[in-house]
Order: C-alpha cells, then sequence, then structure tokens
C-alpha cells in the first residue's frame, strides 16, 4: 500500500510539502497519514481500517452538539443531507479575501469564521457525521493529469454503507435507487458524480470548467480522523505562504492559459 504525500505524484508532493497549513498542524497530519486507495488497498480500507465501533463522547464538543442537534433528520439520509447543506453554508458565508485568510484552528473556529479552503470544510463535516453517531474519515482526491487540482471531501458510513461526500459543494453522492456510493464506487465510474454535480446547482463546481466534475476522484487518499482524538492534533492557524500566493492569483485570473503548474513542478 501506498501512504503519504508521495502518493499522488512528485508535482503533488511538492504541493503537500508547501502546503500553507501550519507546520506539524491537522491537515498536515492527515496528509501525512493518507492511504491511496486503490487495487492493492481497497480490501483494508473498505474492512478494518476505519474503526466503526468508535462513538462520540457526548459533552466533548457542546457547541458541535447543539448544531448536529438542529440537523438531524427523520432518516439517516436525511441527517447527511443536512449536514451537507450546512458545510455548504459555511462556504458561502465566507467572503474573506484570500490575502487575508485564515487555515486550520478547530472545526468550531473553522465554522464560526466561515470558509471555502476545502481541507477545513471536510473536517467540520467529519467531526459533525461522528457527533451524528455516523463513522466518517476524511478522502484527499487528485485529478493527476492536471496541475492544481486536489480537492478534500468526507466519506461517511450510514445505513451499513460508505457514502461520498463533497461539503464544499454540499452533495453525497448516492446511486439511482438512494443507496450510498462510496469513494471507491464513484472512483470506478465518474458518471456517479458527473450526474450529482450535473443535477446540482453546481454543475460546473471545481476545474469542470476543464475536465468533467467526476474525474476529480481519479486519485483517492484516505485518513483517519476520530472527533475523540482532538488532543492528538495540533490547531495552530496559519495565513497564505508565498506559495498559495502565487498559485491563488493564477485562480484568480481564472487559469489564464490552462491548468498548469507555476513553480516548476513539471522539471521534477
Amino acid at each position: 500500500m501506498q501512504k503519504g504525500i508521495g502518493i499522488f505524484g512528485k508535482q503533488y508532493e511538492f504541493g503537500y510539502k508547501n502546503e500553507t497549513q501550519a507546520e506539524g498542524s491537522v491537515v498536515r497530519v492527515l496528509f501525512d497519514e493518507m492511504i491511496k486507495l486503490d487495487e492493492d488497498s481497497v480490501d483494508y480500507l473498505y474492512s478494518s481500517y476505519t474503526d466503526l465501533s468508535k462513538r462520540y463522547e457526548q459533552g466533548c464538543r457542546p457547541v458541535l452538539e447543539r448544531i448536529v442537534d438542529e440537523l438531524k433528520g427523520v432518516t439517516n439520509a436525511e441527517t447527511v443531507d443536512n449536514i451537507m447543506k450546512f458545510c455548504r453554508n459555511v462556504v458561502t458565508r465566507c467572503n474573506m479575501p484570500s490575502k487575508n485568510f485564515i487555515y486550520g484552528g478547530t472545526e468550531e473556529d473553522v465554522i464560526e469564521r466561515a470558509t471555502y479552503w476545502c481541507t477545513d470544510v471536510a473536517r467540520v463535516a467529519c467531526v459533525l457525521f461522528q457527533i451524528a453517531g455516523f463513522p466518517s474519515r476524511i478522502i484527499v482526491t487528485v485529478n493527476s493529469n492536471f496541475a492544481y487540482c486536489g480537492h478534500s471531501v468526507a466519506e461517511v458510513y450510514y445505513d451499513n454503507k460508505w457514502c461520498l461526500t463533497d461539503p464544499n459543494a454540499g452533495l453525497a453522492f448516492r446511486h439511482e435507487n438512494g443507496s450510498p456510493a462510496s469513494a471507491w464506487e464513484v472512483h470506478n465510474n465518474y458518471e456517479i458524480a458527473n450526474k450529482i454535480y450535473h443535477n446540482s446547482d453546481l454543475d460546473s463546481y471545481g476545474n469542470s470548467i476543464f475536465f468533467p466534475p467526476g474525474e476529480q476522484f481519479d486519485s483517492i487518499g484516505i485518513s483517519n480522523y476520530y472527533v475523540g482524538d482532538m488532543d492528538k492534533y495540533d490547531y495552530t492557524t496559519s495565513g497564505t505562504n508565498e506559495f498559495y500566493r502565487k498559485i491563488l492569483k493564477h485562480s484568480g485570473e481564472k487559469w489564464a492559459g490552462g491548468l498548469r503548474w507555476v513553480h516548476g513542478e513539471e522539471f521534477l
């Protein structure tokens, strides 16, 4: 099995090494621990890797508990969808310019300040799912055929099946019969994601101006992130570093000239 920031190739490894999140902080650790989802690892990742018996201890995160209480639906699927809507609202409330952006912090911090930074929003979803009683984990996706096409999402376990979700977009991935669609299933059938994005108001979400949105799941890494392990992580916040300023400038120019490496990564 492949593990760590090098699982998506040298160009993306260089990016993770220059991640704008604080050195040693929670997201950096989750990137270091991710396991690549492929034929060699799929059985392990969908069996014993994530401890489905771990349960949130009530009273540990009271602010988040109150949020979850308001989001609980009649069915498990409805609760998942409500958490997705909440996460989407965290994104749409964000009006902070990138030069003043803050990264990291606890999930409570992320919710309060609002953000569109996917790694932080994915953590919010993961923790809310677990407080609601659903096992969950962090999913990192990369379209390795293009520059800077990384995204962080989450996978949640309910009704005896894993369900891929995109917290930034506020979407849960399901088959046409309504059953949850896992990250592995989406990886092997991009049309699952293509249809869901197309049927939402986010058909051109992310970099899909350059490729169908389902192709974002070309490569996948999975990391466990247990809400009960909060004391093990560093929630130091950080600002935008010079490495990311140049990428964000390119993004702000609507990727003029196409999705291209701007730090010479193609020569690695």
